[in-house]
């Protein structure tokens, strides 16, 4: 099952998901029939990784044709009809936001034990009141990296620049906070699950 989801939130954002299923020799296959530049596969041995960029291209190609996608300096990618994008994958999953109007953040986690390790590096005392579950825990650090994304520069310390505000696990709303020296915004905010997977975004 390639394409696994397609959504057009509003006529400036659109979001989409790919289920890799493919080898690789069916991504670069499919990319090839539908003249997807190939010429910067990522030289790695990781046949994973090879795979996520091509069915990031691929998902792209669903929204637009003939578009590239350009990262600047800080590796923050935006596209070359001057939309907005950005990308995550994880596992057998790749997501992607592309937004015309303004800056845009995704993220998909597979909901796992791992991130219980890490939680004191990005939850502060009011992110843990509201912590019930490795879900919930899974689900706020997917947010903190999609505001992350949204941000697109360096030095951000997750614990302390980035909030979430008005979580619940009955809403997919929630609202996320940038809090830096020079730049101060509340975006709203969007979540599902996909299989063992959370997929959250900005709006």
């Amino acid at each position: 099952m390639p394409l696994f989801q397609q959504k057009n939130i509003a006529n400036n954002i659109k979001v989409g998901v790919w289920h890799i299923t493919e080898n690789q020799e069916g991504l670069i296959n499919k990319a090839a029939g539908l003249n997807i530049n190939l010429s910067e596969i990522p030289q790695t041995k990781s046949d994973n990784r090879i795979k996520q960029w091509i069915a990031t291209r691929l998902l792209l190609n669903h929204f637009f044709n003939d578009v590239e996608i350009i990262y600047d300096k800080l590796g923050k990618p935006s596209l070359s009809n001057n939309w907005n994008i950005s990308i995550s994958h994880s596992g057998d999953y790749v997501a992607i936001i592309i937004n015309s109007t303004k800056y845009c953040g995704i993220d998909i986690e597979k909901v796992t034990t791992k991130v219980e390790r890490i939680k004191h590096k990005f939850l502060n005392n009011d992110d843990l009141k509201n912590i019930t579950s490795h879900e919930h825990l899974t689900l706020y650090w997917g947010a903190k990296e999609a505001l992350y994304k949204y941000y697109g520069k360096k030095e951000v310390l997750f614990i302390e620049n980035l909030f979430i505000k008005g979580f619940s696990e009955q809403e997919n709303s929630f609202s996320g906070v940038i809090n830096m020296p020079d730049f101060k915004t509340e975006i709203k905010m969007e979540w599902e699950k996909i299989d063992d997977y959370l997929l959250v975004y900005t709006l």
